[in-house]
């Protein structure tokens, strides 16, 4: 009896021990299966968060560039525009309306302004982002461009002879509504045998859409300058700005310009804008025929407008024209996009202490003094 008690005590010590070590093992797996489960859930809160930074971000950088697309409609709306940009000063001397001579004379200068030939302003209601505004009679217009101003624009860009002769011809194809082609043109049957997008056989939407063209997409330097900085543009406006023209928009629509007369020329506008023509011309040392005719030294109804984020540098490039007449609204937006980030440089020549003015800077006030808004 005791030997077999003794066994059955060994026997029930064995089983305690295995029993105890699958508790122990039981207990591991369990510690690490909610190891595996708080490290799953505490990676998805991160990527929530994450995500809701980014939606954070994103909404109000929405809200950014609506109000600063509203002040600037307000400003451009409510100011007078000159031969320098948009007058912002509270100074400005109005003429009396009653005296056309007055009228017609008037300068409406003030002590401050901003011009529209794309040079950066920090936004004084929003530091954070700044805005670089681009007259659309100071672009190459895809629209009416001739067949001869275009070959000089694609030869600054390196663009071979053949494209050169290629690409005025495909693009009056791609705008005209007929079906009949042009020496070096293509129409629709051309584009389906590449499998490519149709020609819409309408004036540009915007200047990407000509990307779509045959032989467009072959000039990258082209492409490459037109997003760091607007060259091209599809506005619905007339005449040629000398004020707010880039130097390779110059060089396209002065003849007889050439490349170290066109960077004087636009360093000497930017100590005192041309006034007329004549200005122009004195400082580029060139003779324009019809220059009447073709020249406006002032900004048009329709302005590229670059909205970018200081910190990130993130740009959102849209297309604004005004339209006073309209019954619905005064304004409309043509196209906008994001910039893609390759494009996006840092706006080393934004100076703080140069703003676009807040609204309430703009507005009269009620004392009737006059106050500059410190923009220069």
């Amino acid at each position: 009896m005791t030997s077999l008690r003794k066994f059955a005590l060994e026997q029930g010590a064995g089983r305690r021990r295995e029993e105890t070590g699958f508790i122990l093992v039981l207990t591991l797996w369990i510690i690490a299966f909610f190891g595996l489960g708080i490290a799953a859930i505490n990676t998805w809160v991160t990527q929530a968060i994450d995500n809701a930074r980014v939606l954070k971000e994103k909404a109000e950088g929405d809200l950014a560039l609506s109000d600063a697309k509203s002040e600037i409609v307000y400003a451009v709306g409510t100011r007078p525009m000159t031969h320098r940009g948009l007058e912002t000063g509270r100074d400005i001397k109005r003429p009396d309306i009653t005296d056309m001579m007055s009228v017609m004379s008037a300068d409406f200068s003030s002590s401050s302004f901003v011009a529209f030939d794309g040079r950066p302003y920090v936004l004084e209601s929003n530091p954070d982002y700044a805005v670089q505004l681009q007259d659309g009679r100071g672009l190459v217009n895809l629209n009416f461009i001739t067949p001869e101003l275009l070959r000089r624009l694609l030869a600054l860009y390196d663009a071979p002879e053949t494209l050169r002769n290629q690409l005025p011809d495909t693009l009056a194809d791609w705008i005209d509504d007929d079906d009949l082609t042009r020496l070096s043109g293509a129409e629709k049957t051309d584009y389906e045998r590449r499998s490519r997008l149709l020609p819409s056989n309408a004036p540009l939407l915007t200047p990407r859409e000509a990307q779509n063209i045959l032989g467009w997409d072959e000039v990258p330097k082209l492409w490459e300058q037109d997003m760091k900085s607007p060259i091209l543009t599809t506005c619905a406006v007339s005449g040629f700005n000398p004020n707010t023209a880039p130097k390779d928009v110059l060089l396209t629509y002065v003849p007889g310009l050439t490349d170290q007369s066109a960077t004087q020329t636009v360093e000497k506008r930017m100590q005192s804008h041309f006034r007329h023509a004549r200005d122009f011309m004195t400082a580029a040392d060139v003779i324009v025929p019809n220059e009447a005719f073709f020249f406006s030294v002032s900004p048009g109804n329709c302005t590229i407008i670059d909205f970018v984020n200081r910190t990130t540098n993130e740009r959102v490039r849209f297309s604004l024209t005004l339209i006073p007449l309209s019954q619905n609204q005064p304004w409309q937006v043509d196209y906008a996009f994001r910039v893609p980030s390759q494009y996006r440089g840092a706006l080393d020549r934004a100076d703080p202490g140069i703003t676009f003015p807040a609204p309430e800077a703009l507005a009269p006030e009620p004392s009737g003094r006059d106050r500059a808004s410190g923009l220069r």
